[in-house]
This record gives C-alpha cells, sequence and structure tokens, in this order.
C-alpha cells in the first residue's frame, strides 16, 4: 500500500505542476490548486509531494526507487515534447515517444515496481511491465479523444496541443485541409481565442472528415489488446480479473 501511495503521489505531483505549464483553471471540473491558492503555492506542493512519493518507495529497495526516479525524469521530457513540438515536426513515431514518456512510463514503472514489492517472477514482472505500458498509452490516446470531443466542444488549449487525431488529420489531409490546419494553429495560439469560434468548429470538422476519431479509436484497441495478451500467462486471479476488467472499462470509456 505505500508503494502504491507513493506512485499516486507522484502522479499527483505532475498533475498539480501541468496546471501551473498548461494554465489550466481545472482539473477534472475542481479549481486547479494554483488557481485555488497560488502558483507558488502549488509548485512547492508539487515538490512536496515528489518528496513523499521518493520517501514512501525507497522503504522497498534500491531497483524501485531507481524505478520510481527514471519514470519521473521520463515524464519531464515527454512533457517538455509535448510543449515544444510542432505540427510540421510531429509524426505518429514522435507521438508515441511523447506518450510512452509522458503518460506510459508512469504506468509501466508502478506495475514493474507493484509486481517486483508483490514476489513476482521475473517472467510476472516482465508481464505487469507491458500491461502497464500499453493500457499507459490507451488511456493516453482516450484521454486526447475526450479533450476534443466531449461535451461537443474542445477547449483552444486542447486543440492546439499536438494528439494523434491532429497529426492524423494533417498526414492524410489534403492540401487545402493541411493549410486550414496550420492556419486554425496560430489562431488558437492567441491569447484571446474565444472558444466556441468557427476556427474550433472548422478544425474538428476536418478532424471528422478524415476519420481521425476512429483511426485513433483503433490505435486504443490495438494497446488495450496487447496489455490482455500480455498477462494470459499470469494464474487467474481476482487480480488479473481487476486488470482485464480494467481494460473494458477504459474502452467502453472512448
Amino acid at each position: 500500500m505505500p508503494l502504491a501511495l507513493a506512485f499516486e503521489l507522484l502522479h499527483t505531483a505532475t498533475l498539480v505542476h501541468d496546471d501551473i505549464i498548461d494554465g489550466d483553471e481545472y482539473r477534472r471540473g475542481i479549481l486547479a490548486l494554483h488557481k485555488k491558492w497560488s502558483v507558488n503555492d502549488a509548485i512547492l506542493t508539487g515538490d512536496a509531494l515528489i518528496a513523499l512519493a521518493v520517501d514512501l518507495a525507497s522503504r522497498y529497495g534500491e531497483t524501485v526507487l531507481k524505478t520510481a526516479a527514471q519514470s519521473a525524469l521520463e515524464l519531464c521530457d515527454g512533457e517538455y515534447m509535448d510543449i515544444t513540438l510542432s505540427i510540421e515536426r510531429a509524426n505518429e513515431e514522435r507521438y508515441f515517444k511523447k506518450i510512452k514518456e509522458k503518460s506510459a512510463s508512469l504506468f509501466r514503472a508502478a506495475t514493474y515496481c507493484g509486481a517486483l514489492a508483490g514476489g513476482g517472477t521475473s517472467s510476472d514482472v516482465h508481464s505487469l511491465s507491458v500491461f502497464g505500458e500499453n493500457f499507459g498509452i490507451a488511456y493516453q490516446l482516450t484521454d486526447d479523444i475526450l479533450d476534443l470531443t466531449q461535451k461537443g466542444k474542445a477547449a483552444s488549449k486542447d486543440l492546439a496541443r499536438i494528439t494523434l487525431p491532429l497529426i492524423h488529420s494533417y498526414v492524410v489531409g489534403n492540401p487545402y485541409e493541411k493549410k486550414q490546419i496550420r492556419s486554425a494553429l496560430l489562431t488558437i495560439a492567441n491569447e484571446n481565442y474565444p472558444m466556441d469560434s468557427e476556427t474550433t468548429k472548422s478544425l474538428l470538422q476536418i478532424m471528422r472528415q478524415t476519420d481521425s476519431f476512429e483511426y485513433c479509436k483503433r490505435k486504443i484497441d490495438e494497446h488495450l489488446q496487447q496489455a490482455v495478451a500480455s498477462i494470459s500467462m499470469l494464474k487467474d486471479s481476482r487480480y488479473k480479473t481487476f486488470l482485464v476488467e480494467m481494460t473494458k472499462a477504459l474502452k467502453s470509456v472512448g
């Protein structure tokens, strides 16, 4: 339980800092910490959560502690890629590298360290590590879709992020659509950009016309199938069932 808490605290710390970087005012419908208190308070809170996570993880030995630390470094690298990647330089390879580091690395580290702490065999540890990475990738893909499609609107910050639906639209779109996408991203970058503008509707329409959301959902299915396959050799238990049910729940959300 303390190790699980360590990863939960590490995850929470990244959310606190991400909200500051992205300028988000709300987190899951609740006022973001830097808006509720202040930026300085939020930064220090995130730092404190990381320190607490390290303290908890250190009780489980050097390998677990190093894995948690490496995951934190990958998260930072993935976040940097997220805020610096442009649509002209974006492709699927770069996108998946980004989400493997920004999101999937924490899932992978949690399942890997959990298997180690639980006394799993080397085969168990590997299987659960692969499960965590694939589930993490599918989770981020699902989150990207929901950010763009929930309630029929998309916030400007979500449209401006380089996601798989946007990349797919740009790659398969015709020259006119490519030009529209570039123009829309420049417009959205404006701080005074209105969320309900025609630019937003146009960009989302291009994504639908190019079947980019459906393409993304197929990628989600692929990684969820790989996640389930990776633990097929584990002995049956209620915990293995929980993991399989998690994949089904995530698929139903998308």
